[in-house]
């Protein structure tokens, strides 16, 4: 079957365990090649459907390895985003957060990796402004 951004929705909600990991990698090689992948960036609804399903169903899931499938896929999204991933922040950063407290120390490795990888990619840059004591101002 092609793969086509209809196809990795239809896969992305599917309920079965098995095969979520069995389509995962396939998914991951999809989003990360842009010439197969045109349409994601095309379709904003499907492409907030699929970040919004990894992270509730895939991210938050029991089983390891789909939690883990679910970290990488996120991991690629950002990777091919890059800046277009800040929009999703907020959908992703509650599953990752609670996933910090995973009992399996890959998880809670691949989890950490993500999040500074979309603090790098994704989070607006901070400016600090420091005060001198005599009352100036200046950008760090």
């Amino acid at each position: 079957m092609e793969v086509n951004m209809e196809y990795c929705l239809a896969q992305v909600v599917q309920k079965d365990l098995g095969r979520k990991v069995q389509v995962g990698q396939e998914l991951i090689d999809y989003i990360l090649d842009k010439d197969r992948s045109q349409d994601l960036e095309q379709d904003q609804t499907g492409l907030d459907r699929m970040v919004d399903s990894v992270a509730t169903t895939w991210v938050n899931c029991s089983n390891f390895k789909v939690a883990l499938l679910g970290i990488d896929l996120l991991s690629a999204l950002v990777t091919r985003l890059q800046d277009r991933f800040r929009n999703h922040v907020g959908t992703v950063l509650p599953s990752l957060i609670d996933r910090l407290g995973d009992s399996k120390d890959q998880v809670r490795d691949q989890d950490q990796i993500l999040l500074l990888k979309i603090m790098e990619q994704a989070a607006t840059p901070q400016v600090r402004v420091y005060t001198h004591p005599t009352g100036g101002a200046f950008l760090g």
